[in-house]
């Protein structure tokens, strides 16, 4: 199996071979969004959101009005995406929850429903709550894309986790895959024993 191939935005976004193409993992802010068009090869046969943050679901809608590609997220999602409610907000004094929103909403037209053991081009979809409570990721060949159920080698900030119980949770559940190698939304790819020594240091 090809690997994944990094796309180096706020958040990495990742490229998958698919049978005549490829598909997407995520689409960054969404000022990144013409960066992001002028980069692919041609039009993706999907768009696979891990989750609805803006620097993971920004650029949507632009890939959506460009090549009327399908946009594959869990339904807890969707309503984020969306626009019926609004995403938490950022850390940031008056103006998180401005930031926070800035994505143009998704018609929902746009969205198919994906959840845990669905197949997706040859990817096996996995739950991986926590960060938000849609979050999934991509399991293929011992291989994870994870979104943010990681970050650099720890667990995102509690405070930026939806339920950081379930986000510990999710650091077993990984290992418990037996995953060989996780691809992160932020940060390096970590190997097996580097995701061991984080679930030792955390008790999980």
């Amino acid at each position: 199996m090809s690997g994944p191939e990094a796309l180096r935005f706020a958040a990495n976004l990742y490229r998958l071979p698919a049978p005549g193409g490829y598909f997407l993992v995520d689409a960054g802010l969404p000022w990144e969004a013409k960066r992001l068009l002028r980069q692919l090869p041609g039009p993706p046969k999907l768009l696979f959101l891990t989750h609805h943050h803006l620097d993971h679901s920004g650029g949507a809608r632009a890939l959506w009005e460009r090549f009327g590609i399908p946009v594959l997220a869990h339904p807890r999602e969707w309503p984020y995406l969306t626009g019926e409610r609004p995403r938490p907000p950022l850390p940031v004094p008056l103006l998180g929850g401005w930031l926070a929103n800035l994505a143009p909403p998704l018609p929902k037209e746009a969205l198919r429903p994906v959840a845990e053991g669905d197949e997706v081009l040859g990817w096996r979809v996995v739950a991986l709550p926590g960060h938000t409570l849609g979050q999934v990721g991509l399991l293929r060949e011992g291989v994870l894309i994870a979104g943010d159920a990681l970050r650099g080698r720890g667990l995102p900030p509690r405070w930026i986790n939806e339920d950081h119980e379930a986000a510990r949770g999710t650091l077993r559940k990984i290992l418990e895959l037996g995953v060989e190698r996780v691809y992160l939304g932020h940060g390096g790819p970590l190997g097996r024993e580097e995701v061991e020594a984080l679930a030792r240091r955390l008790g999980v």
